[in-house]
């Protein structure tokens, strides 16, 4: 039989949670290495496809590599939300 707590007498029912208005310093440098993270395995992933000799295997790669960007740019926009849609120069489809 499922049991559900929240339903008993005296039990608290906490809020959902909500983002907070400010990043702690803390939040924010988590964030940063998570930025580094996926920029690094975006690049990684573009130059082994640059290498690989089998189409599959390469657009595979590039598919992964684009997965990248895109949690790079998701996590850019949670830094920077008044430049929501514009790309970061430090990031370009060459990898440089």
């Amino acid at each position: 039989m499922y049991h559900n707590p929240q339903n008993q007498p005296g039990t608290q029912q906490r809020a959902p949670a909500q983002p907070p208005e400010v990043l702690s310093t803390k939040d924010s440098l988590y964030i940063s290495d998570a930025l580094s993270w996926e920029l690094l395995a975006a690049k990684k992933a573009h130059n082994m496809a640059g290498e690989c000799q089998d189409p599959q295997i390469r657009q595979k790669l590039e598919q992964l590599s684009g997965m990248h960007h895109q949690h790079y740019q998701v996590l850019l926009n949670h830094l920077q939300p008044q430049q929501q849609y514009q790309t970061v120069q430090a990031y370009s489809p060459s990898y440089q």
